[in-house]
């Protein structure tokens, strides 16, 4: 009889990023939180920051404006204060709406790709498209939509890497949310939505090839080991 998989990956990063949630929430700094530990593309893109201060734009997602300090050239702290903020953001949410939505994703196709590729290679993809998704939508932010002061949060990015092995595992279905993130990208820069749709795409293509060489370095590996026996 086979044993029934749990996925304890989705799990344990379902459980962190609703624990870091809800502690935000009752301590009542949950905006400082998203300023000290959301990620802020201009830091690592622009050495400067070219806008006018007095026309500081506002996250209405967040409600944070834009970061005065980006007028200074960036320094090597703020460089590497950045790449810690790469990691943090994914478990920084603004509200309930944001964290259901991003958790009820997670948990509907976390399962199904972490039985599909094992739970290593699985955190591996989470956080690695994250980082990606973060690093694409700010590349995009700061050098062509020009907002690159508004902080990103949320695990949507690192999500969408999920959705990404999904999609090479076999639910083609999922490819479907890649088409909508694209759609809504190409909406969101004329109408200047609040959501990273450009990080949702970034990190479902990060998701998609890093499963892709995964899956070739595990089946070149058996090939190996099969022309190594006597």
């Amino acid at each position: 009889m086979q044993t029934k998989y749990f996925p304890v990956a989705t799990a344990l990063i379902i459980i962190v990023n609703a624990v870091i949630f809800v502690i935000g929430i009752l301590s009542g700094e949950q905006t400082q939180i998203i300023q000290n530990y959301g990620f802020i593309p201009n830091h690592i893109f622009n050495a400067y920051d070219y806008g006018d201060n007095n026309n500081a734009q506002e996250n209405p997602l967040t409600s944070l404006q834009q970061y005065p300090e980006l007028q200074s050239p960036a320094s090597s702290s703020s460089l590497s204060d950045s790449i810690t903020r790469l990691f943090s953001s994914m478990f920084i949410h603004a509200g309930i709406a944001h964290i259901a939505f991003n958790l009820f994703a997670l948990a509907y196709l976390g399962g199904y790709a972490e039985r599909a590729i094992g739970a290593p290679r699985y955190v591996l993809i989470y956080f690695s498209s994250g980082i990606v998704a973060a690093l694409f939508h700010g590349a995009i932010a700061s050098y062509i939509l020009n907002n690159g002061n508004v902080v990103l949060i949320g695990a949507s990015g690192a999500i969408s890497g999920v959705f990404g092995i999904a999609a090479v595992a076999g639910n083609t279905r999922a490819y479907y949310w890649l088409v909508l993130q694209i759609v809504f990208a190409v909406i969101g820069s004329i109408s200047a939505l609040p959501i990273a749709f450009t990080a949702h795409v970034g990190g479902f293509i990060a998701g998609v090839l890093t499963t892709k060489v995964l899956v070739r370095l595990e089946q070149s590996k058996r090939k190996s080991r099969y022309f190594l026996q006597p």
